[in-house]
């Protein structure tokens, strides 16, 4: 473990004491899985947001796939070209 020195406003202080007797937990386990947790969104927010840009810059160039893509999306995930 790596030891980290940060300010927190009273309040958030105060909610992450109720949550860590709450759940009989440490304060920094609390923290540690609520970081863990904010990180994981943060990532998948990211991705989505890439995968959004990437279908955007589709359509401007004119890039579309084939229409049967629901009547054979297994052919289309597991078969090689």
């Amino acid at each position: 473990m790596i030891r980290k020195h940060f300010l927190l406003p009273l309040p958030l202080d105060e909610r992450i004491k109720i949550v860590a007797r709450q759940d009989r937990k440490s304060e920094a386990e609390v923290i540690r899985e609520l970081l863990a947790t904010g990180l994981e969104t943060k990532q998948e927010q990211s991705v989505g947001q890439a995968l959004r840009g990437l279908a955007k810059l589709g359509q401007k160039l004119g890039i579309t796939g084939p229409t049967d893509r629901s009547r054979n999306i297994d052919k289309y995930l597991y078969e090689e070209d």
